[in-house]
Protein backbone atom coordinates (compact mmCIF):
# COMPACT_ATOMS: atom_id res chain seq x y z
CA UNK A 1 0.00 0.00 0.00
CA UNK A 2 2.76 2.33 0.99
CA UNK A 3 3.60 2.33 -3.26
CA UNK A 4 0.09 3.91 -3.86
CA UNK A 5 -0.52 7.82 -3.57
CA UNK A 6 -3.13 9.21 -1.56
CA UNK A 7 -5.52 9.57 -4.50
CA UNK A 8 -5.15 6.28 -5.55
CA UNK A 9 -5.86 5.20 -1.97
CA UNK A 10 -9.10 7.26 -2.08
CA UNK A 11 -9.88 5.27 -5.69
CA UNK A 12 -9.39 1.94 -4.14
CA UNK A 13 -11.18 2.89 -0.58
CA UNK A 14 -13.97 4.72 -2.91
CA UNK A 15 -14.13 0.99 -5.21
CA UNK A 16 -14.58 -1.19 -1.86
CA UNK A 17 -17.66 1.12 -0.70
CA UNK A 18 -19.52 1.21 -3.88
CA UNK A 19 -19.59 -3.01 -4.00
CA UNK A 20 -20.01 -3.42 -0.57
CA UNK A 21 -22.91 -1.05 -0.84
CA UNK A 22 -24.19 -3.24 -3.57
CA UNK A 23 -23.78 -6.10 -1.10
CA UNK A 24 -20.93 -8.01 -2.35
CA UNK A 25 -17.05 -6.46 -2.06
CA UNK A 26 -16.86 -9.12 -5.20
CA UNK A 27 -19.29 -6.99 -7.44
CA UNK A 28 -18.29 -5.23 -10.42
CA UNK A 29 -18.29 -1.26 -10.52
CA UNK A 30 -18.93 1.15 -12.85
CA UNK A 31 -16.88 3.90 -14.05
CA UNK A 32 -19.47 6.65 -13.62
CA UNK A 33 -20.46 5.44 -9.92
CA UNK A 34 -17.09 6.07 -9.08
CA UNK A 35 -16.70 9.19 -10.93
CA UNK A 36 -19.99 10.84 -9.17
CA UNK A 37 -18.78 9.52 -5.44
CA UNK A 38 -15.43 10.97 -6.15
CA UNK A 39 -16.60 14.09 -8.13
CA UNK A 40 -14.16 13.75 -10.70
CA UNK A 41 -15.08 13.05 -14.46
CA UNK A 42 -14.65 9.75 -16.06
CA UNK A 43 -10.88 10.57 -17.79
CA UNK A 44 -9.87 10.88 -14.42
CA UNK A 45 -11.25 7.47 -13.18
CA UNK A 46 -9.86 5.90 -16.60
CA UNK A 47 -6.20 6.81 -15.80
CA UNK A 48 -6.68 6.07 -12.11
CA UNK A 49 -8.10 2.67 -13.15
CA UNK A 50 -5.03 2.11 -15.29
CA UNK A 51 -2.65 2.67 -12.04
CA UNK A 52 -4.68 0.27 -10.10
CA UNK A 53 -4.25 -2.52 -12.59
CA UNK A 54 -1.16 -1.95 -13.37
CA UNK A 55 -0.77 -2.25 -9.65
CA UNK A 56 -2.40 -5.51 -9.17
CA UNK A 57 -5.24 -4.26 -7.22
CA UNK A 58 -8.03 -4.01 -9.55
CA UNK A 59 -9.39 -5.85 -12.66
CA UNK A 60 -11.09 -3.58 -15.64
CA UNK A 61 -11.98 -4.33 -19.51
CA UNK A 62 -12.49 -1.56 -21.56
CA UNK A 63 -16.27 -0.29 -21.43
CA UNK A 64 -16.71 -2.88 -18.22
CA UNK A 65 -17.23 -2.55 -14.74
CA UNK A 66 -13.85 -2.77 -12.31
CA UNK A 67 -13.84 -5.75 -10.08
CA UNK A 68 -11.32 -5.49 -6.81
CA UNK A 69 -8.64 -8.07 -6.45
CA UNK A 70 -8.43 -10.02 -3.23
CA UNK A 71 -5.34 -7.75 -2.95
CA UNK A 72 -7.49 -4.95 -3.53
CA UNK A 73 -10.09 -6.19 -1.28
CA UNK A 74 -7.76 -6.91 1.54
CA UNK A 75 -5.63 -3.30 1.34
CA UNK A 76 -9.32 -1.59 0.46
CA UNK A 77 -10.44 -2.93 3.92
CA UNK A 78 -6.98 -1.79 5.71
CA UNK A 79 -7.40 1.59 4.39
CA UNK A 80 -11.48 1.49 5.51
CA UNK A 81 -10.78 0.14 8.86
CA UNK A 82 -8.07 3.07 9.58
CA UNK A 83 -10.72 5.39 8.65
CA UNK A 84 -12.96 3.93 11.10
CA UNK A 85 -10.65 3.64 13.95
CA UNK A 86 -9.72 7.34 13.45
CA UNK A 87 -13.26 8.81 13.13
CA UNK A 88 -14.70 6.88 16.58
CA UNK A 89 -11.42 8.49 18.33
CA UNK A 90 -12.62 11.53 17.39
CA UNK A 91 -16.48 11.76 17.37
CA UNK A 92 -16.83 9.22 20.53
CA UNK A 93 -13.66 10.42 22.64
CA UNK A 94 -13.27 13.57 21.48
CA UNK A 95 -16.85 14.90 20.76
CA UNK A 96 -15.96 16.13 16.97
CA UNK A 97 -19.08 16.23 14.85
CA UNK A 98 -19.64 13.19 12.44
CA UNK A 99 -19.03 15.72 9.46
CA UNK A 100 -15.58 17.24 10.60
CA UNK A 101 -14.60 13.74 12.11
CA UNK A 102 -15.16 11.91 8.24
CA UNK A 103 -13.37 14.55 6.75
CA UNK A 104 -9.94 14.17 9.20
CA UNK A 105 -10.32 10.96 9.21
CA UNK A 106 -9.96 10.44 5.48
CA UNK A 107 -7.19 12.61 5.36
CA UNK A 108 -5.11 10.80 8.40
CA UNK A 109 -5.65 7.36 7.70
CA UNK A 110 -3.43 7.63 4.63
CA UNK A 111 -0.51 8.94 6.46
CA UNK A 112 -1.04 7.17 10.20
CA UNK A 113 1.89 4.24 11.26
CA UNK A 114 0.41 1.11 11.94
CA UNK A 115 1.27 1.28 15.59
CA UNK A 116 -0.44 4.75 15.96
CA UNK A 117 -3.61 2.92 14.53
CA UNK A 118 -2.75 -0.03 16.63
CA UNK A 119 -2.73 2.46 19.98
CA UNK A 120 -5.46 3.67 19.25
CA UNK A 121 -7.82 0.34 19.03
CA UNK A 122 -6.19 -0.54 22.20
CA UNK A 123 -7.62 2.68 23.67
CA UNK A 124 -10.64 2.47 22.20
CA UNK A 125 -11.04 -1.13 23.50
CA UNK A 126 -9.77 -0.72 26.68
CA UNK A 127 -12.70 2.23 27.42
CA UNK A 128 -15.19 1.02 25.43
CA UNK A 129 -17.92 1.94 28.20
Amino acid sequence: MEKLTIAMQNYLETIYEIAVNNNDEHSGVRLSDIAAKLNVSKASVNNAISVLVNAGYVKSEKYQDVFLTENGIETAKLLTNRHEVIKKLFTDVLGVDDETANEDACAIEHVISREAIQKIKDFLDKHKN
